[in-house]
């Protein structure tokens, strides 16, 4: 009679630990690829392979890594419209709201955050952020405002971000690139203006004689730091301050008049020398381009490969994907659905407390484990009644004399 209580208790055991770990599994969330989001409209890469990238779809937040996205809690109230990632730390995320003149920090990846008005008494809304790690100062550029400098002073009580500066301008920020590397490079770029950043930002000065209206605006992490700008007529230029710049278009081509129109240029956030450009031609003095390929460049721009040419509309803007050379994301004039061009895309899903890995981890390891065990002493206790002739023994001590079976 034990060992048959034994065994019973033993086999509902096992089933219930199996049903959990299913149960888990079948709950667990999954991350979904970038090219299911419709309306992105921020983008801010990790510059860690594995670090948290941050996109804005549709006025929501959502946090990516190794492919896999995953909406995050936005401050309440808040229609996110800007992004920027602290490139030191990827769990540290600032975001912008398009409804007022508000900025937030989170420092856990989302799950909490502090806000701070920009200006109270303007109306408008956020269009653009960009934060230096290094001198700890975000640049938030603004629809009517222009940009203010702010220094985060930290994550402690009375801590946050605290006001250092103003650029008033009479046109909308488009784009803002700095760089992390303690060199204060700064570029705010609007549609027809790109300035540069003099003391870390207190001041700021016009950008000239650039070959065309500017068009995009990066910077890459490298040593030195280097600002790369897309321009409407002289393709990708190429500067180590913002004051002097020289072309880097060995490898893109020409078309139309011969004007070389670069829609974006962007650099890995996690590779510093890995850059891609989206270009194409002008035709009868137009500015935008009538034909449009996607370019690569492993050399910091001294040497251009062609990824893709789209056949249908011109491209907007590129993500690249961090860490992953030859992959990056395209948004079109057509769509804002994130389009992959390059290499196949990675396939591994995002790696938190929102999206667990795949696979045994934690719980549901030692689930299994402690099946394994129960499994194995169902087995020995079966060998055991068979062995015994199928013999029921009570003990004396029940005060029942001992019975054999049949």
């Amino acid at each position: 009679m034990i060992i048959r209580v034994l065994l019973t208790g033993t086999t509902l055991v096992l089933l219930a630990l199996v049903a959990s770990v299913g149960a888990a599994g079948a709950s667990a969330p999954e991350g979904i690829p970038i090219s299911e989001l419709e309306k992105l409209r921020a983008y801010a890469g990790a510059a860690q392979i594995g670090g948290r990238s941050y996109a804005v779809d549709g006025g929501r937040l959502y946090a990516g890594v190794n492919g896999a996205w995953a909406p995050l809690q936005a401050p309440q109230g808040v229609i996110v419209n800007a992004v920027a990632v602290d490139r030191s730390d990827s769990e540290a995320v600032f975001v912008g709201a398009a409804n007022m003149l508000s900025v937030y920090v989170s420092r856990n990846g989302g799950k909490g955050w502090q806000g701070f008005s920009v200006e109270p008494d303007s109306i408008g809304g956020v269009t653009a952020m960009a934060f230096d790690a290094f001198n700890r100062l975000l640049y938030v550029g603004t629809v009517s405002d222009g940009v203010y400098r702010l220094r985060d002073i930290g994550a402690g009580p009375g801590q946050g971000l605290v006001a250092s500066g103003h650029l008033q301008l009479e046109e909308p920020v488009l784009e803002i690139a700095v760089d992390s590397t303690g060199a204060g490079l700064a570029f705010v770029r609007t549609a027809e203006k790109l300035y540069r950043a003099d003391a870390y930002g207190l001041r700021w000065l016009v950008v000239h004689d650039l070959p065309g209206a500017p068009t995009a605006v990066t910077v890459a992490d490298s040593s030195p730091p280097r600002v790369y700008a897309g321009t409407a007529g002289g393709g990708v230029l190429v500067s180590g301050d913002g004051a002097a710049w020289r072309a880097v278009n060995q490898g893109l081509d020409n078309a139309g008049d011969g004007k070389l129109i670069v829609s974006d240029v962007v650099v890995d956030p996690a590779q510093p020398e890995v850059l891609y450009a989206a270009t194409g031609g002008s035709e009868l003095g137009e500015v935008q381009g009538l034909s449009a390929k996607v370019a690569m460049s492993t050399d910091g721009g001294g040497q251009w490969e062609s990824l893709a040419e789209l056949e249908k509309a011109r491209a907007a803007e590129l993500l690249p994907a961090p860490g992953q050379s030859g992959l990056v994301y395209v948004l079109t004039t057509a769509s804002r659905t994130p389009l992959a061009v390059g290499m196949e895309p990675s396939t591994e899903t995002l790696v938190s407390e929102r999206l667990p890995e795949r696979g045994l981890r934690g719980p549901g390891l030692l689930a299994w484990i402690l099946a394994g065990h129960a499994s194995a002493a169902l087995v020995i206790l079966g060998v055991s009644e068979i062995r015994g002739g199928g013999r029921r023994r009570v003990g004396p001590a029940y005060g029942i004399r001992s019975a054999q079976a049949g």
